[in-house]
């Protein structure tokens, strides 16, 4: 698979952190923050899609007028 190099500056914190769970877990840094960057993705796409759906079953609902609400309300 091809790749693409991206420079990015992280809180030092943060760098500490994937420094640790790399050398506890033996794998390389590359390798968890593209596992990260998938999940992130997905995650976001998923978040898209559910809003696009709802937006498009929002403009498909039938509105009705309050007092008309409140008509059918009294009647029971």
């Amino acid at each position: 698979m091809e790749t693409k190099m991206l420079d990015v500056h992280v809180p030092l914190p943060l760098a500490e952190r994937l420094d640790a769970l790399a050398f506890a877990l033996r794998l390389p840094r590359d390798e968890i923050v593209a596992e990260a960057i998938t999940a992130w993705l997905d995650q976001e796409e998923q978040r898209r899609l559910v809003a696009l759906r709802t937006i498009a079953a929002a403009n498909t609902m039938i509105v009705v007028e309050h007092h008309r609400v409140i008509d059918w309300a009294d009647s029971l």
